[in-house]
């Protein structure tokens, strides 16, 4: 099984980017793909994915080869003083064919100065998770170092970071100022990981993760990244 987040940088940037990062898509084949600023149904739609469940109001998808049980949208109770809009978790119910797991994608508040309201964003999730029973997975763009309040809550909460569980020490940038997209922008944040799968431990696992690799951090033959962002892929054993 392939398991996959990205955070598809919505309508921006030149058009040809679209066929770029919908190419990357098709490419990768991962059977569970969990998307932040995801505006584009049209695009959506053309992976041919069994299950796409698109939240438009946040920009959040999951799209999956396996069916879908349940599904569901909240809204974080936590409103940022610093955006005009609230932010939101998507999570499906998908039926794998050996067991139910539940993949969650989300994408917490960007502002630097925001880290407060990631942590209560976090918060909110965690507390709702905890209801799910079964494995579990929570994908997205935290806008949070490994280092930071939101990731290590996350983390003593009883749930591996697949990339860093499997590359100790590596950095795993998926925020690259070497990105052209990047550096478009008009804020600067320094090269970081901030986007994640995270998979809960078990006591007797049905998931076993056997890699976790960045993935789309090298540009195309034409020279264009599919997103401002690098995604995280892992891979399961049956």
């Amino acid at each position: 099984m392939k398991v996959l987040t990205f955070n598809a940088w919505g309508t921006n940037g030149p058009p040809a980017r679209q066929s770029a990062l919908l190419s990357a898509l098709r490419e990768l084949d991962a059977d569970i793909l969990c998307l932040q600023e995801a505006a584009l149904p049209d695009l959506l739609q053309s992976l041919s994915y069994s299950t796409c469940i698109h939240s438009a109001e946040s920009g959040l998808a999951i799209l999956s080869r396996f069916p879908a049980l349940s599904h569901r949208t909240i809204t974080y109770p936590v409103v940022s003083p610093l955006e005009p809009y609230r932010r939101q978790a998507l999570l499906v119910e998908l039926a794998t064919g050996s067991f139910p797991l539940w993949a969650v994608s989300t994408h917490l508040s960007w502002k630097a100065e925001d880290g407060a309201t990631r942590l209560a964003q976090v918060e909110n999730l965690l507390g709702l998770v905890k209801e799910l029973a079964g494995p579990l997975m929570i994908a997205g763009d935290f806008n949070s170092t490994v280092a930071e309040a939101p990731v290590q809550r996350i983390l003593q909460s009883g749930f591996l970071d697949l990339f860093g569980t499997l590359h100790p020490g590596e950095a795993g940038i998926t925020w690259d100022n070497q990105n052209p997209f990047i550096q478009s922008h008009s804020v600067k944040f320094p090269d970081r990981r901030i986007d994640y799968l995270f998979l809960r431990k078990e006591p007797s696992s049905r998931l076993r993760p056997t890699g976790c690799e960045i993935i789309c951090d090298l540009p195309n033959a034409e020279g264009l990244h599919p997103s401002d962002h690098y995604g995280v892929l892992a891979t399961f054993s049956p």
